[in-house]
């Protein structure tokens, strides 16, 4: 992915934005975790879209999270961003933190998107079945229950904490300040309003879901169709909170294929994988 420093309101903000592809924008925004550059996910999507990833203020090497008191700050800073971009009618692929982020964009700025994919958002809360509070986590926890398969590579590599100390200490003063920026739009997790404004979505919406998410329980997946007249689930076997990353083909060609089925940009390419409904 190439990078570059995009300037957001005279500078106040200084946005890290990773870009890959050569097709019509696509943008994505991403979660808790940060944007995996290395994702074969995006890959695949940047074979037909010119992907666009910035970075949220607090991640990465992005600047001005000082200026963001919480999430109804962030949002207006992502509208800014986009302007600066020059991106209107685009479809907008968010993850975790990142989907929450998306679906209250078009919320705001229902006209803004052509497509809305929302891959395991945070959002919306019911106690029959509640968000787990990953605050509250200790990585070996939060590996535990963010993938699908806890035994996993993946899985083990994500609890793992560097034996030395400054690398110990490095690890988790980066978990710290990433934690910390989810905080302000994420914390206390229960409802911050979205069921309420959820009706406003107006574009194609497509909800995907890892059947083994222990962050944000696929049941969501029911809660946010029920809001949105336009959505469509996909449930991603093998997968927890991060379909993308566990399952990233699958996924990949899930999202492809229902952003063709809107004649949303891309090369019309017949999609591989499974049929829509269970990815």
């Amino acid at each position: 992915m190439a990078d570059r420093k995009v300037a957001v309101r005279d500078g106040m903000f200084l946005t890290e934005v990773h870009e890959e592809g050569n097709g019509p924008p696509l943008l994505f925004l991403h979660g808790v975790r940060g944007v995996p550059t290395d994702a074969p996910f995006l890959a695949r999507l940047a074979q037909q879209y010119r992907v666009i990833a910035p970075v949220l203020p607090g991640y990465g090497e992005s600047t001005g999270t000082e200026h963001l008191r919480d999430l109804h700050d962030l949002i207006y800073y992502e509208l800014d961003l986009l302007d600066t971009l020059g991106l209107r009618h685009v479809p907008l692929v968010g993850h975790s933190l990142g989907g929450m982020v998306a679906a209250e964009l078009a919320v705001v700025q229902p006209d803004r998107f052509s497509a809305l994919v929302l891959i395991a958002p945070f959002g919306l809360w019911n106690p029959a079945y509640p968000v787990a509070d990953f605050f509250a986590m200790s990585p070996e926890q939060l590996a535990a229950a963010t993938y699908h398969d806890p035994q996993s590579p993946a899985a083990q590599a994500a609890a793992h904490t560097p034996a030395d100390q400054e690398g110990y200490i490095a690890f988790m003063l980066d978990r710290a300040k990433a934690l910390a920026t989810a905080a302000k739009y994420l914390w206390p997790i229960p409802n911050r309003g979205l069921a309420g404004r959820l009706h406003r979505v107006s574009a194609p919406t497509l909800l995907v879901w890892g059947e083994s998410d222990r962050i944000v329980p696929p049941r969501y997946a029911q809660d946010f169709q029920a809001k949105i007249a336009t959505a469509q689930v996909t449930i991603i076997p093998a997968a927890g909170h991060l379909p993308h990353l566990e399952q990233p083909e699958r996924t990949a060609e899930t999202v492809l294929r229902f952003l063709a089925a809107q004649d949303v940009g891309g090369e019309r390419r017949p999609a591989t994988g499974v049929p829509a409904g269970r990815g």
